[in-house]
């Protein structure tokens, strides 16, 4: 139960940080916009495109019935996009119910309200037909995103020009070279390498590069060095080659 309804189809993903609850099901259940919390930040959609949501809700949830349920609340994000789930339950929720999945038998174990030990089972059929209904669908708007990007290198001039006029008018919205991208807080984002205490560093070979590729590099090196994204460090025992890699536009 979710809210006041029975919701089925439900994908229960320990990757997901947040819960997920996608409009139709929301209009469903008869909720408002007034009922909706702003939120701010934007979510992967189904097509690895960002999607800004409508808003967040908190909604009561209970797995089980009788003496082996359990009830919390919890918040969901609520997101319009198309996909084969109504509703997407993350980590946080999964670890407050204090839940067990085991994803061979389609089976996930809880504590219950009185302390007891529920499950619930998953229908095998459903979830293929989700899963499969889902890879169609990512495939589908991987198609539409390679179309509309095809489309647009393709409009004619006439289309074209007002709108890269309007990216020139509107140039200090974007960061086109590292200069313009300072005070980049680490608590914000960074990226940090996981290695083992006990691994034990190797060196690569030093692998030389052509003249155009070294100048490149030592071009990319100095502008992030003048900016400070990086700094110069020695290592004896650790070193990895820089690999150059063409775009699409021949750069």
């Amino acid at each position: 139960m979710v809210g006041t309804g029975l919701v089925k189809r439900i994908l229960i993903d320990t990757g997901a940080d947040s819960n997920i609850l996608f409009r139709n099901v929301f209009d469903a259940m008869g909720l408002k916009e007034s009922n909706l919390k702003s939120h701010q930040h934007g979510v992967m959609g189904l097509g690895d495109n960002y999607i800004k949501p409508d808003g967040t809700i908190s909604l009561p949830i209970c797995l089980g019935t009788g003496d082996t349920k359990r009830s919390i609340m919890a918040n969901f994000v609520v997101l319009r996009d198309s996909t084969a789930y109504n509703i997407i339950l993350g980590k946080k929720t999964i670890n407050e119910f204090s839940a067990i999945i085991c994803t061979k038998f389609l089976t996930m174990k809880f504590i219950t309200d009185k302390g007891a030990i529920g499950s619930i089972r998953g229908d095998l059929e459903a979830a293929v037909a989700c899963d499969n209904a889902t890879l169609s669908l990512r495939k589908e708007s991987m198609k539409q995103l390679v179309c509309s990007w095809q489309t647009w290198t393709n409009l004619p001039h006439k289309l074209k020009g007002p709108l890269m006029e309007i990216v020139r008018a509107n140039g200090d919205l974007f960061a086109w070279t590292p200069s313009d991208m300072l005070g980049l807080d680490p608590e914000v984002m960074s990226h940090r390498l996981s290695i083992k205490l006990d691994a034990k560093p190797v060196a690569q070979r030093r692998r030389k590069m052509s003249q155009e590729k070294a100048d490149e590099v030592a071009k990319q090196t100095a502008g992030l060095l003048e900016v400070g994204f990086i700094k110069e460090l020695e290592y004896s025992t650790w070193l990895s080659n820089v690999v150059l890699v063409k775009k699409a536009s021949g750069r």
